[in-house]
Order: C-alpha cells, then sequence, then structure tokens
C-alpha cells in the first residue's frame, strides 16, 4: 500500500512542479521534483524534469546526474541527451558534450536549435 501511495503523492508534487516549472519557477519546481524523486526514483520523467530545473539554475553538475539517472531509466529521452549536451558543455566537458549531441540529433532532436542553445551558452562559458 505505501508503494501505492508514494506514487500517488510523488505525482500530485511533480504535478506542481511542472506548473512552477511552467510559470519561470525553476528553483522552487526543483524542490518539488527532488520531493517526488525521493518517493519515486525511477520515474524518468521526475529525474528528466528535476534535471531540467536545475540546468535552469546553472547547476550544471546535478542537472548531469540527473538527466542521467532518466536516461539510464529510457533511454530514448532525446531531450535528456539534449540538455545533458548542453549541461556538459556549459562546463567544458566538450568531448561528453558532442557525445550527447550525436545522440540527441540521431533520437529526431533539432539540430539548429540545439547548435543555437550551444551558441549561447558559449559566450557564457568561462572556458
Amino acid at each position: 500500500m505505501k508503494v501505492n501511495e508514494d506514487i500517488k503523492k510523488s505525482k500530485i508534487l511533480f504535478d506542481k512542479g511542472l506548473k512552477l516549472a511552467q510559470l519561470g519557477n525553476p528553483n522552487d519546481a526543483s524542490k518539488l521534483f527532488e520531493e517526488a524523486a525521493w518517493l519515486d526514483p525511477k520515474n524518468p520523467k521526475i529525474q528528466f524534469n528535476l534535471g531540467t530545473a536545475h540546468l535552469s539554475l546553472g547547476n550544471f553538475e546535478q542537472a548531469i546526474i540527473n538527466l542521467s539517472n532518466a536516461i539510464s531509466i529510457d533511454n530514448k529521452l532525446v531531450d535528456a541527451y539534449g540538455n545533458r549536451c548542453v549541461a556538459y558543455y556549459a562546463i567544458g566537458e566538450d568531448e561528453n558534450s558532442s557525445k550527447d549531441f550525436k545522440k540527441a540529433i540521431s533520437l529526431g532532436a533539432n539540430e539548429d536549435g540545439l547548435m543555437a542553445i550551444l551558441d549561447y551558452v558559449k559566450t557564457k562559458r568561462k572556458n
């Protein structure tokens, strides 16, 4: 019974976090996603959105961890590869970024869109 209750509570927390993320509040969204992840750690959508929130906050290493978790659960999450590509690029891990870029494109990501994001990140990078 507790597992089902945890999944239900996780869904409620996730939905609230998603609304906050959509409203441009990744900080509070990440807190709700974190709680949801504790209750349902094998949910790829929760891990993906938690990683994306951390990416938005500039917490690149944590974003990589959560996006990697999402990918390990569901290796077809094209946006997880794309976002992890950006996080790797932001911290100067160009080889890992390139691998994720190629994987994201192979799964159907928009190459021009991803390149535009990487070009923006390049202007902000500390290298």
